[in-house]
């Protein structure tokens, strides 16, 4: 399967050496790309490490370190190179047959769904350790939200929103991830097979559950009020409206965000394999990398929301990460993550940037935001609740094959 892989990304790089050699050759072509992004300067600046990575990907008996400066090479450069490259070709295509839309996107993005494939097989499983693994892990995020902003269907709504708000890159975020996995040797499972233990308790599912759902709708409509009864029950709705952006953002969030947990997992649970902690510790841990990634909305929104959203977003990562290890059910967090952005992003002015004014009511919301789930996470690491979890986390990494890890 790897050597196949080889070939496709052999192949792949030949395809990108061509398109990056006909905007060389074509003027026009490259003014028209120019106009519509001028990112495309950066691809096209960078375009020719895409011959040195074919040169390198060919040679076959290179030395360790040289094999390892492509792999990172590529890691950097290749998934912005040739799917932003394609991305941007969808782009001339589309505004070339204008009445074609719609067919040119669906085939240049079912396209791209599949077109790191082989760079999760040949390149990404090739990654042995932690550190690294975290990198690549969080890279290719960033990667691919960014190429979605490189697309663009002219007249065509959907598409351009299913782009712009990274629904795609969450699509293809999720089936590179489960190669990546593959390669790293799991097998894997959206819905880890429920398996009866002594251990279990349907009492603490139902628990789960139910906060998770109560947790959803005061996200969404509590928090209103200037003491603790009143943010606890005191319920307000904004003027509520399903839109395509609503639906689209909080897909991309709940497919992509917890994929990325997902992967973050069992990097960590495989690391913290000897550690006695290691259950704890890998929640906290992804509970941290989940929240600081909401760091990136700092210059969107000020710093003080900012940090009130980190703050917030580990907390319920701590919650997130329990349930998963607990149920084994991916599906579940992804839906409890989607409903929580959905509900807020219905109603008016949802999607705006966080304010903080420093009330004594916003205080005590980031007070029960951060409190109620640590709590949680404090009372699931202890008794028969974390052997639960310990023993799906040892069911994870059981399909595990040594040879491929480090």
């Amino acid at each position: 399967m790897k050597e196949k892989a080889r070939y496709a990304l052999i192949a792949e790089l030949i395809l990108g050496v061509i398109f990056y050699l006909f905007l060389y050759l074509h003027p026009v072509l490259r003014h028209q790309l120019w106009v519509q992004h001028n990112e495309v300067f950066l691809l096209i600046f960078f375009s020719p490490l895409l011959v040195l990575m074919l040169l390198l990907v060919l040679w076959q008996k290179k030395p360790p370190k040289v094999d390892t400066f492509n792999r990172w090479l590529m890691i950097i450069f290749w998934p912005l190179l040739s799917l932003g490259g394609l991305i941007e070709l969808m782009n001339v295509v589309a505004k070339a047959w204008p009445h074609m839309g719609a067919i040119v996107a669906v085939i240049f993005l079912l396209i791209g769904l599949g077109w790191l494939i082989p760079f999760a097989i040949a390149v990404g499983a090739e990654v042995k350790w932690t550190v690294p693994r975290l990198i690549l892990i969080f890279w290719m995020m960033e990667n691919l939200m960014e190429i979605c902003t490189l697309g663009h269907i002219p007249g065509n709504k959907f598409f351009n929103t299913v782009l712009s708000t990274g629904l795609w890159a969450a699509f293809a975020y999720t089936i590179w991830a489960c190669f990546l996995a593959w390669g790293w040797g799991y097998n894997f499972d959206f819905n880890l097979k429920f398996e009866k233990s002594a251990n279990f308790s349907d009492g603490v599912l139902v628990f789960l559950i139910v906060f998770g759902i109560v947790d959803i709708i005061w996200n969404a409509f509590g928090g209103y009020g200037n003491n603790l009864f009143s943010l606890l029950f005191s319920y307000h709705t904004d003027p509520m409206k399903f839109t395509l952006n609503s639906f689209s953002q909080a897909a991309e969030a709940g497919i992509m965000e917890e994929m990325n947990r997902y992967l973050v997992i069992i990097v960590l649970l495989y690391a913290l394999r000897k550690n006695k902690w290691q259950v704890p510790i890998t929640i906290f841990i992804s509970a941290l990398f989940f929240g600081l990634l909401h760091f990136a909305n700092f210059g969107w929104q000020k710093l003080a929301p900012t940090i009130a959203q980190v703050t917030s977003a580990f907390a319920i990562g701590l919650f997130f990460a329990a349930v998963y290890l607990y149920t084994g059910k991916l599906w579940l967090t992804m839906l409890m993550h989607f409903f929580v952005d959905f509900l807020i992003f219905l109603q008016e002015n949802g999607d705006q940037p966080g304010t903080w004014n420093g009330s004594t009511g916003e205080w005590l919301v980031a007070i029960i935001s951060v409190v109620v789930p640590v709590c949680i996470y404090l009372w699931m690491i202890s008794g028969k609740r974390i052997l639960v979890m310990q023993e799906n986390s040892d069911r994870i990494l059981q399909p595990l094959e040594q040879e491929n890890m480090y």
